[in-house]
């Protein structure tokens, strides 16, 4: 269950819309120490909603008290007693103490100094992402972005290259010049690429936004082809494409000019839609999920980059998932698959490993392990601006790991 599905069940508890079988569910998630960061996150937001008198750190509980006398007095059992009047009764209270205990529970987490973790005085040099990256032009001329003032930065080929004040970069059509070499009539490409640390969104010259996240890159073309727009990723990017009408006639049925994105292991077909990419080669799968609009994604294999070994087309909602043996579709959490984009770390019981590694890259950390790390999985949501220490202290919560800061360097036991 992912936490947008928690949270709606939660609020259903709240509203005592539960069901016998939903109530039964969320008792049983309870008890899965894998959710923990998720009820914790639950917790804080109902805590938000409470008032408590900070000089006695008591939780006054007004609006938890009238949640829970609805909860304890709404549908009980009829008169006749039997096993199921009975369960039904016990279960409006436990789930009324569940909720008493989530709400109190995130409040003392932030007063508990028993969870602090273990750091020496370098722990505050490590922090959080933001927009770095730095452009290749196609003369091989580097510019740091993070560095460079808004406004023009750089003119080339038929285009200004431009910064905003918002952190992102923008090719911004002129009325001349030329879009090839001269000398070779090849067209010129451009690179934008992400630290570890970083992430950057850039406009491409056909209008379509891109957001790139932390040690990724794209290469696009200053002009496109007449048959495709090809753009090369690695690691993880957000796509919204735009529509563009072909120049030639027949490139395809719809007459509009595809955009084909090309990674190490896949290569994936548009028209106009929006959609996530998460191919970065230290995971064991490639991700590809769809939020509009219409993809076909193509498995390559690792001798040519257009031989497809396989092929799926994606609905929105859907995700593809390719590793070394398998190729499957199934229904996405698009709120997950975005949330790195929309400033979230959001963990559905996800392996140690692959959570420790979207931190690190975000955090330019490094990571080291100390122990058997088999079935460790962890799920939570938390915002990506947070200092790392409260991150992995969430991810503490589940007793199952602990955490050592020393320098630049996460040690996980």
């Amino acid at each position: 269950m992912n936490y947008r599905e928690l949270s709606l069940l939660f609020e259903k508890l709240v509203k005592n819309e539960c069901t016998e079988k939903e109530a039964d569910q969320l008792l049983e998630l309870l008890s899965d120490r894998s959710y923990d960061g998720f009820f914790r996150q639950l917790a804080e937001e109902q805590l938000k909603q409470t008032e408590y008198d900070p000089t006695t750190d008591e939780v006054s509980g007004e609006l938890l008290n009238r949640q829970l006398e609805a909860i304890l007095n709404a549908d009980q059992p009829s008169k006749k007693v039997n096993k199921k009047n009975v369960w039904q009764l016990h279960r409006w209270y436990i789930a009324a103490g569940m909720l008493l205990f989530l709400a109190i529970g995130a409040y003392v987490f932030k007063k508990d100094t028993s969870k602090e973790l273990l750091t020496d005085n370098h722990q505050q040099k490590i922090s959080a992402g933001g927009n770095k990256a730095v452009l290749i032009l196609s003369n091989g001329k580097r510019i740091n972005l993070a560095d460079a003032a808004n406004g023009a930065i750089a003119a080339q080929a038929n285009f200004t290259i431009k910064k905003t004040k918002e952190g992102m970069i923008v090719y911004q059509a002129n009325a001349a010049s030329e879009t090839t070499d001269p000398a070779t009539d090849q067209p010129l490409f451009n690179t934008i690429t992400t630290p570890d640390g970083g992430q950057y969104q850039v406009v491409l010259p056909d209008g379509s936004k891109v957001w790139l996240n932390a040690a990724s890159s794209i290469k696009f073309p200053t002009r496109f082809a007449s048959n495709e727009r090809l753009v090369e990723l690695t690691g993880e990017a957000y796509f919204e494409v735009v529509k563009v009408l072909a120049h030639k006639e027949k490139v395809n049925k719809t007459g509009k000019l595809p955009f084909v994105v090309l990674s190490n292991r896949q290569r994936i077909e548009v028209l106009g839609t929006r959609f996530n990419v998460n191919d970065y080669h230290e995971e064991n799968s490639v991700k590809t999920t769809l939020l509009e609009g219409s993809v076909k994604v193509n498995a390559l294999t690792g001798d040519d980059q257009h031989a497809a070994i396989n092929a799926v087309m994606l609905k929105p909602g859907q995700q593809s998932d390719l590793d070394r043996s398998n190729f499957k579709v199934s229904a996405a959490d698009t709120a997950a698959a975005t949330a790195w984009k929309n400033g979230f770390f959001q963990f559905d019981n996800e392996d140690i490993h692959v959570v420790m590694r979207k931190i690190s890259r975000w955090y330019n950390i490094e990571v080291d392990y100390q122990g058997d790390m088999r079935g460790k999985s962890f799920s939570g949501v938390i915002s990506k601006y947070t200092n790392v220490t409260e991150v992995l202290k969430m991810l503490q919560l589940t007793e199952s790991v602990s955490f050592t800061i020393k320098g630049h360097k996460i040690t996980v036991s």
